[in-house]
């Protein structure tokens, strides 16, 4: 790869920090013109369509980025992760956080990225963790983006064999906020992408070019209850267009936050039961472990009525579950979850059976 000089490198940073110039543009512009300086120069005759960042700008970036203990990796430079390197969008440069040796040791391994619902069922983290803790146990990097639900699962089940989170936002910004101890574990134990200036507040439109991210640095993707309209379908269709395998678990035919990956499995993703599915594709011949490791710490804490209402149905699902594994679930303590129970299954949105199980009523 070619070596980058310090002014290059800084040329391309502030291009990339210029608006309107994306990743495709950005590498439009060098193979045209050979670099990020002469990029600039051509640029500047063109002020009503491109503004280019002030170098005072990119100055401070990097000045303040060094203080937070993170650093720049270059598409050119030896530590950039090579799957991502092969995409045609991939961005010129990520600020992580994380040691240099562990993504060293990250970028020789197989990547494996876990997405899915926000607003997760019990059954489904219970699978995610099942799956990120059999992948990491087989040398494999577990890669999210840190969101709600499945993302948080997925990174906390993997802190221990190797997790990667990629940040919709600046690499200082904690979202949701919630995620604060998950982040500082990941910065700790794993590695922390963002290829958002610092300081960046995630908005919508970063999201998506969040989730090519992740897309890019895995071998394949694993889907766990996407919606419809999920953002883990953005991340299912970029892994398609790089030509990497897509995995989904699937739902229950009318459980809507399947609805996306069951129509993913009708267009020929891989059926996935269990983490064998995804070894086998992935690391064919490995036969992965059986036994379950993860051990979660419930921290009790303090939630309105209406809170824990609407938690209850969405960790639900059509799949019954014991009463005792929603209590752990919730972390509040069962004298306020039974009462709550009680008015759900009188207002017909739940159901109770045998053996202290509960789930959603069907249709």
């Amino acid at each position: 790869m070619k070596v980058l000089s310090k002014e290059e490198k800084f040329a391309r940073l502030k291009l990339t920090r210029s608006e309107s110039v994306g990743a495709r543009l950005f590498w439009r512009l060098i193979g045209k013109y050979s670099s990020a300086e002469r990029s600039l120069e051509i640029l500047r005759d063109r002020p009503s369509r491109y503004k280019i960042c002030d170098d005072s700008v990119i100055k401070s970036e990097i000045e303040n980025t060094k203080k937070l203990g993170a650093e720049f990796v270059f598409f050119e430079d030896e530590l950039y992760p090579p799957l991502l390197r092969e995409i045609v969008d991939a961005p010129p440069v990520l600020t992580f956080l994380g040691s240099k040796e562990r993504l060293r040791e990250f970028n020789k391994k197989k990547l494996v990225s876990i997405v899915g619902a926000r607003n997760s069922s019990i059954v489904a983290n219970k699978f995610c963790r099942q799956i990120a803790e059999d992948l990491g146990r087989n040398d494999i990097v577990v890669v999210s983006g840190m969101a709600r639900g499945i993302d948080s699962e997925a990174h906390r089940a993997a802190l221990v064999t190797g997790t990667i989170a990629v940040l919709a936002s600046g690499i200082d910004v904690v979202y949701p906020p919630e995620n604060k101890k998950l982040y500082e574990n990941i910065k700790e134990k794993g590695v922390i992408f963002a290829e958002s200036p610092l300081g960046t507040a995630p908005q919508g439109h970063l999201f998506p070019k969040r989730n090519r991210v992740i897309a890019g640095l895995s071998a394949g993707t694993v889907i766990i209850e996407a919606a419809k309209q999920s953002g883990s379908l953005i991340t299912a269709k970029c892994a398609l267009d790089y030509n990497r395998d897509i995995f989904v678990v699937p739902g229950f035919p009318l459980d809507i936050k399947s609805e996306g990956g069951n129509n993913l499995l009708k267009q020929g993703a891989i059926l996935t039961l269990s983490s064998q599915d995804i070894l086998d594709h992935i690391l064919p011949g490995r036969v992965v472990q059986k036994e379950f490791l993860f051990d979660s710490s419930n921290v009790q804490f303090e939630a309105k009525t209406e809170e824990i209402h609407e938690r209850i149905l969405n960790l639900l699902s059509f799949t019954p579950i014991t009463i005792d594994e929603l209590v752990s679930s919730l972390e509040v303590s069962p004298q306020k979850v039974l009462p709550i129970l009680m008015e759900l299954e009188i207002e017909n949105k739940i159901v109770r059976l045998s053996g202290q199980r509960v789930s959603l009523v069907k249709g």
